[in-house]
């Protein structure tokens, strides 16, 4: 087990570049990911194969961030608080 067994991490942008590496390293470590995308699902999707490759455990968060209350909306499906959140 990882340093950060049992816990989860949040990476916006993880789908490519920097936040990519992020999360890839946090899988690593033992933390489950939630590797947020805002256009590109398929680009996250690689990334959470990528992280569930190496044993890791991983799942994708598609929410635009440009809104008013986005970044809430994006907390409370992290989190599983809002209404609907099936992926936990």
């Amino acid at each position: 087990m990882g340093v950060l067994a049992g816990r989860t991490a949040l990476v916006t942008g993880a789908s490519r570049g920097i936040g990519r590496g992020i999360a890839e390293r946090l899988g690593r470590d033992g933390a489950r990911v939630a590797v947020h995308y805002g256009r590109d699902e398929a680009a996250a999707k690689e990334t959470v194969a990528a992280i569930e490759a190496v044993g890791g455990s991983a799942f994708t968060l598609g929410v635009e961030l440009g809104p008013s209350g986005a970044a809430e909306a994006l907390w409370e499906d992290s989190t599983g608080t809002r209404t609907g959140w099936t992926s936990w």
